[in-house]
């Protein structure tokens, strides 16, 4: 839960915090450094489109020489 997501309007949406500018996390195998690849999910659901498109991922967690990420976007739904 160690991203921070911009919005094309500067809003900052993170994992905690202010819930009206917060993703969820579906699946997050990346919490223990075990030396292989983990994967987290998250997912943002928003009536707001000025908010849309996520124009920048900012990883906080990420800094140890023997660390690596790295980010493959899903699809994306709008309803």
């Amino acid at each position: 839960e160690a991203l921070l997501l911009g919005g094309s309007n500067d809003v900052e949406i993170r994992a905690e915090g202010n819930s009206r500018f917060t993703y969820s996390v579906s699946e997050d195998g990346c919490t223990t450094h075990t030396g292989s690849w983990g994967k987290t999910v998250i997912d943002y659901k928003t009536s707001k489109t000025s908010r849309l498109p996520i124009i920048d991922i900012a990883p906080m967690d990420v800094g140890a020489p023997d660390q690596e990420f790295g980010v493959e976007v899903g699809p994306v739904c709008f309803l």
